[in-house]
């Protein structure tokens, strides 16, 4: 049987008011910034897909990132291509290149090519999307990142990859969709009604993730706010939103857009979206339309389009310009606008 998703939370993303002014009646926690407090992280995903993008992540990429004196490091998924099978033994190395780029300081989200597709027809060696979900679980977050009590660090109950942390008093937070219309799709070797029961419990956690970061944000009195996934949330290929009776071929991601523009149009202060998945390498300052300016997103480098990382600089008192991004290796700006032509 399908799991029930409560009405509120499927339909009604009014429901994230209730985070937001629990917090305004708590007391700030961090004191405001100071002029000049502006910081960069570093963002990278969906590499390497092929024996040459591995060589150019050893050998030019990983040292860039290494050498680098950012405070720590996003990376947004897909560390395979989705033709790839998904060994133990790969999964293994990818983890341990990840953890290397800034040990202790690598927040990982996973992408579709690490569980969701590691069933498809095509792949050598097929695997269980559960089973290779279970792994990937194990492999990267069963061990405590041991950050500084100032970051604040926490990891949602049962999905240990959602994590939120707070540095320079801006609110980080991870939250796990994935491609592949968030792994709904081509389900082949694990029980559809299993696998769509915990995609929609993971969906409801996701939510409350998403609305209780943005209440931390408010009780701490926070300069930003940056969400981190891995699925490009606008590729809609399916019209009618996800429910209890149409689980497959509909839009996934319906919901948590209307939440992250009704949180950040509540927010005020500048919030922001970073996923990989797709290309163009893009900015689109337009994401939260009319109602909500404050909302960018940026689609970060990899996807085929070119090997790189990227220096996003945060700088919440620029008020035309609080998100900035410049291509670690090569030094370029993202395209201006994410749409098509």
């Amino acid at each position: 049987m399908a799991m029930t998703v409560p009405e509120d939370t499927r339909t009604r993303p009014i429901l994230c008011l209730l985070f937001l002014l629990c917090g305004l009646f708590l007391p700030a926690m961090i004191p405001a910034a100071r002029a000049g407090d502006d910081f960069h992280f570093i963002t990278i995903s969906d590499i390497p897909y092929s024996a040459k993008e591995n060589y150019v992540l050893t050998q030019s990429l990983a040292p860039a990132i290494i050498k680098d004196d950012a405070p720590f490091v996003v990376h947004m998924g897909d560390f395979k291509n989705s033709s790839i099978s998904c060994t133990a033994a790969l999964m293994t190395e990818r983890r341990n290149q990840i953890v290397a780029l800034h040990p202790g300081r690598v927040f990982y989200t996973p992408g579709d090519n690490d569980w969701a597709d590691c069933d498809r027809e095509e792949i050598p060696e097929r695997f269980s999307k559960l089973n290779r979900l279970d792994l990937l679980r194990r492999l990267f977050y069963s061990t405590s990142m041991n950050l500084p009590p100032e970051w604040q660090f926490a990891r949602q109950n049962l999905y240990p990859e959602n994590m939120r942390w707070t540095y320079k008093n801006v609110v980080f937070a991870t939250v796990h969709m994935v491609s592949t219309n968030n792994g709904r799709l081509e389900i082949l070797l694990d029980d559809p009604t299993l696998a769509l029961d915990l995609i929609d419990a993971r969906d409801q956690a996701d939510l409350r993730w998403l609305y209780h970061s943005f209440g931390a944000a408010v009780q701490q009195n926070a300069r930003a706010i940056v969400i981190a996934t891995q699925a490009d949330v606008t590729r809609i290929k399916f019209t009618p939103p996800c429910s209890v009776t149409l689980r497959q071929k509909c839009d996934a991601f319906t919901f948590f857009r209307r939440a992250i523009a009704l949180l950040a149009k509540e927010f005020k202060k500048p919030v922001l979206l970073v996923h990989g998945d797709t290309h163009p390498y893009c900015l689109d300052k337009t994401f939260g339309g009319k109602e909500a300016p404050n909302l960018w997103r940026f689609n970060s480098t990899g996807d085929y389009s070119f090997v790189d990382a990227v220096r996003v600089t945060v700088d919440p008192e620029n008020k035309a310009a609080p998100f900035a991004f410049l291509s670690l290796m090569r030094h370029l700006p993202p395209r201006s606008t994410c749409k098509a032509g």
